[in-house]
């Protein structure tokens, strides 16, 4: 099997707690990478499912090295108890 790009001790969104896909508690998030033609350019987007709030975060590329530390700038930047997932 190939396992490159994955995400190591990755939980699928299958397997999320009721209170995630219900929308009950702020502090969870979802992410996308929105690329150029070409891939010349990449920015990441999250948003906070249940406020909707959303963040852009800077990406050398589309890779997922370059989307964990795009993501990980940006969410390190918000208090702890708003990013729950």
């Amino acid at each position: 099997m190939d396992r490159r790009g994955q995400i190591p001790e990755m939980v699928s969104i299958h397997d999320r707690p009721p209170e995630i896909d219900e929308r009950l508690v702020p502090g969870h998030w979802e992410g996308d990478l929105i690329k150029e033609a070409y891939n010349r350019s990449v920015v990441g987007a999250l948003v906070e499912r249940t406020t909707l709030f959303t963040v852009l975060a800077k990406m050398d590329d589309a890779s997922a090295e370059a989307a964990l530390n795009g993501f990980s700038h940006v969410l390190n930047r918000i208090e702890a108890q708003k990013r729950l997932s």
